[in-house]
């Protein structure tokens, strides 16, 4: 995937700045390769960071479009989709 091409919704990692290592979701995308992100307690969605796509990692997991577009992006909704995430990368892969 081309990381200009980041769709609303997206887990990401940052990978430059003073936030490095941090995840967050991707509520908007700008002109050119920016877009703005939230993590629900820093950044909140009334004051978003806005960050240069290629200083982001896409994540494993991503919102669905459908659910992006039906939900109302909330600090909590934010915090929630993170947290899925997390969980996620943590599970461990047990091997029969």
């Amino acid at each position: 995937m081309n990381k200009t091409t980041i769709q609303t919704g997206t887990v990401v990692i940052s990978c430059a700045g003073k936030d490095a290592g941090r995840m967050y979701v991707v509520i908007a995308r700008l002109a050119g390769s920016y877009v703005w992100i939230a993590d629900g307690r820093t950044y909140r969605v009334e004051k978003p960071k806005k960050k240069n796509c290629r200083h982001l990692r896409i994540f494993g997991t991503s919102v669905t479009a459908q659910d992006a577009s039906s939900t109302r992006i909330s600090n909590e909704w934010i915090r929630s989709v993170l947290n899925r995430a997390k969980v996620e990368s943590t599970r461990e892969v047990r091997h029969v």
